[in-house]
């Protein structure tokens, strides 16, 4: 076979056809195309190609009819033929094999799974043809391969390991000849850990290809070590086409299984404190919930003291590490105390954790949450930087709420734990307080935001829009200039309030929607006083979850955009991952409409949790903003970096720009250029700034006071 395997695709949708031949031209591959059965088998005669991917449902003649007349020519005896359908059914899968395909893959395409699939197939069609040269010649060949070669006689006795089979078995071809396959090649399921057993006899009866790719562990009888592989067989056969054997091909994936295993661990651990982050923590109590009948337990909600002052003193290194050795405080604390049954200890952000015990009584949580307020008041925090030390005393303030059967709200649970933790707050830190109906009103932190808010919704004051631009990093994206719209406001005292502190409050009282309106109508209002508005300037408007589900919201905003003061073209919505991932059908569903508008689409925060690229294909979105906890430390781990690398690689394969946010400094900067992200964001490209204050140099003052 050549070094560049030449692929057939044939498929009669030209959008799959195309698709199919993008994929495997980036993997390396020569790729011709046919639209039915009659073209496959025209193109087979005149190029020969080492393997033919072939759609089952065509016109003319469809991919099982042609798979068994290409098996009556003498040169496509041995051909690999994959068929791609969305049929799953026992008859049809035998009347597939029957027909002589070599293995079939399902639709929607797993793009890991047909790589691996062809991957395997070729090199076992390679080590196949090897075999009818002289055995001095193979024994060369397959030693010189990367992957673990071994063959077997038709009985299924050991005949050869290469050297890499023998590196990762702990055989050598000398012990191993005329041992049961069984034997040498010992494998485990990954989660089970019960044994598999290699299916080597379906390939040395029935004479077709076989792979096993997820969940498989390699035992080497050496090292007592284990390995995680990928592996296929294919039967070895003479010239008459007589099975005479089998060749069983595998792969190290060790360190791609724990690169997947990195990732998922991601999603659900916080990076600073290696705690449950909040969405899985919401995850465990949602689950709790479900269970007939609910279990009782406890709920704390942990909110630090006087962590405010070693960040604002030292800085924000000092509050990362004073947060690291809280969480192992606590969760040593908790695993000394509370051994009998489950627990979920998570950060919920900031200087907030949460605890979630099962199968406990209210008094001993009640003693539990006190063991921890005592260790963390005895606890001393020390911080040495340029020859300054400093000391630190802290505490926690701990809201308590007991899990009660009768109960079936986890976000009401959630509310009264942190209601609680203030009213321990408000009542001299350090100390848990267990929660009772009045303590919800006296959170007057909230309440306070929402009267301003409300206050300055209703007289205009107070709520100003200012911008961030979203910057080009490579000349051939220049074509335009993008700015993101946010919302900023004051607290009738002339300071501007961070977002944080009133979004927040107003999530809880459910005014979100309210403030996206509202920031909607005054940005038209602002763009109704800018005569001949730059075409080449593109606005961002962040979209909060609960805008999302509102009807009414989602109503009055088509109705905006028919009478938008700009073309839609030039705005562009922002959704964050989260929100489309809870409210998919939403979000699918809003997205249509305010394309049908003209308007561009983005998905921001992309990459905070586990994100899934199968939804992205359903989605109309035109931007992937990956979010600024990945990019902010690009250059501190290889695992961000590399994960970053692959999605926007994967973007641009689904022809979709990419934003990088958080972009802190230079050298961020230069390492998005080298993997060529299209656009960034964050205070090392510019500073948030007054609205008023977009239109730059070279538009001129265009805006009317």
């Amino acid at each position: 076979m050549k070094n560049k395997a030449h692929i057939l695709v044939v498929d009669d949708a030209p959008l799959i056809r195309g698709l199919l031949s993008q994929v495997l031209e980036k993997y390396g591959y020569d790729v011709s195309t046919a639209e039915n059965g009659q073209q496959a088998i025209e193109c087979f005669i005149a190029q020969h190609p080492d393997l033919i991917l072939m759609d089952a449902d065509m016109p003319v003649l469809d991919g099982v009819k042609a798979c068994a007349q290409l098996r009556k020519l003498p040169e496509a005896k041995h051909l690999p033929i994959v068929m791609v359908t969305s049929f799953a059914e026992k008859n049809w899968v035998d009347g597939a094999y029957l027909a002589g395909a070599t293995d079939y893959v399902t639709k929607p395409v797993n793009w890991d799974v047909l790589r691996n699939r062809i991957r395997y197939i070729l090199q076992a069609k390679q080590a196949e043809e090897a075999l009818f040269q002289e055995k001095e010649k193979a024994q060369v060949t397959l030693a010189s391969i990367e992957d673990g070669v071994i063959t077997t006689d038709v009985k299924g006795a050991i005949d050869y390991l290469n050297p890499v089979a023998m590196k990762l078995t702990g055989w050598s071809t000398r012990r191993a000849k005329g041992n049961s396959l069984k034997e040498v090649f010992s494998l485990t399921h990954e989660q089970t850990q019960e044994p598999i057993i290699f299916p080597i006899q379906d390939c040395l009866t029935a004479g077709k290809a076989i792979v096993l790719s997820q969940g498989i562990l390699l035992n080497n009888h050496h090292t007592q070590t284990q390995f995680a592989i990928e592996s296929s067989a294919a039967p070895i056969r003479d010239r008459q086409g007589q099975v005479i054997g089998s060749v069983l091909v595998f792969h190290d994936v060790t360190e791609n299984r724990k690169m997947t295993q990195a990732l998922a661990y991601k999603a659900t651990h916080d990076a600073l404190t290696r705690l449950y982050n909040l969405q899985e923590f919401k995850n465990r109590l949602n689950h709790l919930f479900n269970l007939k009948p609910i279990p009782s337990g406890a709920l704390f909600y942990m909110d630090l003291d006087q962590f405010k002052v070693v960040n604002d003193t030292c800085g924000h290194e000092a509050g990362d590490q004073l947060l690291r050795d809280v969480a192992t405080i606590l969760k040593g604390q908790i695993e000394e105390y509370y051994t009998y049954s489950q627990f979920t200890l998570a950060r919920l952000g900031g200087d907030e954790f949460g605890l979630l015990l099962e199968q406990c009584s209210i008094s001993d949580a009640l003693q539990l949450g006190n063991i921890l307020c005592a260790a963390i008041e005895k606890f001393r925090f020390y911080w040495q930087e340029r020859g300054r030390q400093a000391v630190f005393s802290i505490g926690v303030s701990i809201g308590l709420v007991p899990i009660d059967p009768p109960l079936a709200d986890p976000k009401q649970l959630l509310t009264q734990a942190d209601a609680a933790c203030y009213v321990a707050k408000n009542a001299g830190r350090n100390q848990v307080h267990l929660y009772q109906k009045q303590d919800e009103q006296q959170l007057d932190r909230d309440f306070q935001w929402i009267s301003v808010l409300n206050d300055n919704l209703e007289q205009s004051k107070g709520l100003f829009l200012h911008h961030q631009p979203i910057l080009a990093l490579h000349i051939q994206t220049t074509e335009d200039q993008r700015y993101e719209i946010l919302l900023r406001m004051d607290n009738h005292q002339g300071q501007l309030v961070p977002p944080s502190a009133f979004l927040s409050a107003a999530a809880r009282y459910n005014l979100t929607s309210t403030l996206d309106l509202w920031t909607i109508r005054q940005l038209f209002t602002w763009l109704k006083n800018i005569p001949q508005f730059p075409s080449q300037l593109k606005l961002h408007i962040n979209l909060n979850d609960a805008s999302i589900t509102d009807f009414s919201f989602v109503s009055t905003l088509l109705s905006l955009l028919t009478a938008s003061p700009i073309p839609c073209q030039q705005l562009c919505f922002e959704f964050s991952e989260l929100a489309v991932l809870t409210h998919f059908t939403d979000s699918q569903t809003l997205m249509l409409s305010l394309k049908q508008h003209g308007c561009q689409l983005a998905l921001e925060n992309f990459g905070a949790g586990l994100a899934s690229f199968t939804h992205l294909k359903k989605l109309p979105i035109d931007f992937l903003k990956i979010d600024a906890s990945l990019i902010s430390n690009l250059l501190n781990d290889n695992l961000d970096s590399a994960t970053v690398e692959a999605m926007n690689r994967l973007a641009h394969l689904m022809n979709l720009k990419t934003i990088a946010d958080g972009v802190k400094n230079p050298a961020i900067l230069e390492q998005l250029r080298n993997i060529s992200l299209d656009y960034g964001q964050g205070d090392g490209l510019g500073k948030i700034q007054p609205l008023e204050e977009i239109v730059l140099q070279q538009w001129g003052n265009l805006v009317t006071q």
